[in-house]
């Protein structure tokens, strides 16, 4: 019984965080095709991704009330609805539809956030707690690998419309898998909160998931350095596939493998440095060692190009799964540990916010850089040298620690 009191939800949390993934994936994923059709420049993808993590944001910095009243689950429930939304709106032949349904996926994916972390810091054992947020934010590379091979087939299949229209069904699906965990996991909400738009957008809610981080030791500086890991990661994610298809010439499904593989990698990627910040060396030393792993990799992805064999790309895609694609579980640790007591969810919040930083900024800023220079060696380039200013917070947490 001890052992299904978090087992189980972790289950859950995972499955959620894995469909919202999908969900955000699904624009990255059928670029090439959305590109086409549309009459897109290649640009109009980072700004996608980047609605799509403003979406996150915007629930991350107003959303916590929710959760508060409804309860994690029924909020988990409430995000995987305004998905599907917002996936149905990306079929419309309209580019001001594909924003707003880019950012409606991003309020999809915010509750995974604040709302799963809230469960598995009330319920997962202290001793394994880096672990099971790493199996939980496993979910994202689980989820990339199912959009990177199953959407660029289904495209080729039904359409590019006929694979969104296909994987909006999961979400449907996810909220009856979850539903009946809601009362018990749920048991804690306050009924007597009241919702409002007032409560939504006034000051002080909107500036706590920020202002807490202020609240303990560290908080600050282990958000900083997530947002500035995340411009790497923010590229690999947005434009790998568009990269593969447009510059190296890679068939769309073999672009998708690639994307994959990558994240094929990163689940068990995850789970591994998990496993290595609770027994082996410290969290703070596995995201040292990821920053510099993570701008190496992506210097490399800069360097290639249509001559280099399939093979060698598919290594790189793999050496990224680790370097790029595994520290949010570890980094999520280390911000759940600092947080304040009583305030996870504000936490959670806060520091993911600073983590979309970069990938709301990242995208745009690869994409307009691309423009400008004619291709996306160049992008790649600035990008492994902005990863590089993780090591500055970290490093003075380092400083602090020994002082």
């Amino acid at each position: 019984m001890v052992r299904m009191s978090w087992i189980a939800p972790l289950v859950a949390v995972l499955v959620i965080q894995t469909t919202a993934t999908i969900l955000s994936r699904i624009a990255a994923t059928l670029a090439p095709p959305m590109l086409a059709a549309h009459g897109w420049s290649a640009d109009m993808i980072g700004w996608l991704a980047a609605l799509n993590t403003a979406g996150s944001v915007a629930f991350l910095m107003a959303g916590t009330p929710l959760i508060y009243r409804l309860g994690s689950i029924r909020s988990l429930q409430a995000g995987m609805a305004v998905g599907v939304i917002g996936a149905l709106m990306l079929t419309l032949p309209l580019d001001l539809a594909a924003l707003a349904g880019s950012f409606l996926m991003g309020l999809c994916y915010g509750p995974s956030v604040s709302g799963g972390g809230d469960i598995l810091q009330r319920l997962s054992p202290p001793q394994h707690r880096n672990l099971i947020f790493s199996i939980k934010q496993a979910g994202v590379p689980l989820g990339g690998v199912l959009a990177g091979l199953g959407l660029p087939f289904a495209a080729a299949s039904l359409g590019w419309q006929g694979a969104i229209f296909a994987v909006a069904l999961l979400p449907v699906l996810t909220i009856l898998v979850v539903q009946p965990m809601r009362e018990r996991l749920d048991v804690n909400r306050d009924r007597t909160h009241r919702l409002s738009a007032a409560t939504f957008l006034s000051l002080s809610n909107l500036t706590r998931p920020l202002a807490v981080l202020g609240k303990a030791p560290g908080l600050t500086a282990v958000g900083l350095a997530g947002c500035f890991m995340a411009l790497g990661q923010g590229a690999w994610f947005a434009f790998l596939v568009t990269y593969a298809a447009i510059e190296l010439h890679f068939p769309l499904p073999l672009a998708g493998a690639l994307f994959a593989a990558m994240q094929t990698v990163s689940i068990g990627g995850r789970m591994l440095l998990g496993f290595v910040s609770d027994r082996m060396v410290p969290g703070l030393t596995v995201l040292r060692l990821c920053c510099l792993a993570s701008a190496t990799t992506t210097g490399v992805l800069a360097l290639s190009g249509p001559h280099w064999p399939v093979w060698s790309l598919f290594l790189l895609a793999a050496t990224a799964g680790i370097a790029v694609s595994s520290w949010n579980g570890v980094q999520n640790a280390e911000m759940a540990r600092r947080a304040p007591p009583g305030m996870i969810a504000e936490t959670m919040a806060g520091g993911t916010i600073l983590i979309f930083v970069g990938y709301i900024v990242g995208p745009p800023l690869f994409g307009a850089v691309a423009l400008i220079s004619g291709g996306m060696g160049t992008a790649f380039l600035l990008n492994a040298a902005a990863t590089l200013l993780a090591l500055i917070p970290l490093a003075w947490l380092g400083i602090r620690k020994s002082a």
